[in-house]
């Protein structure tokens, strides 16, 4: 995350918090934070249950990031949730001699 995308951030909660109601913020509140708390507590359960080394490394990581990913949406925007995501993917792309 860039201070350009954490300015942004910052200055739409800031404009949310100027322009929302009292119901309003707590709704946003409820969602950011049970979007937070849904994937903690899924990555606890499978944790805990041992499931983790025979549970599919791809179920749990597709779970996580849809959790994670709707509270980050509730935060910013689809569009930036998907540049960090591309950003993330592109960073994790090992450099093979040879290749473009």
């Amino acid at each position: 995350m860039t201070q350009k995308d954490l300015e942004q951030v910052a200055t739409q909660m800031r404009a949310r918090g100027l322009h929302s109601s009292w119901n309003e913020l707590l709704e946003f509140s409820e969602s950011v934070v049970g979007s937070l708390v849904d994937a903690y507590q899924a990555l606890l359960r499978t944790v805990s249950s041992g499931s983790m080394l025979s549970a599919n490394p791809g179920d749990l990581r597709a779970l996580l990031q849809e959790k994670l990913g709707k509270a980050l949406v509730s935060l910013t925007n689809q569009e930036q949730v998907a540049k960090w995501e591309l950003e993330a993917l592109a960073s994790n792309i090992p450099d093979i001699p040879g290749t473009i």
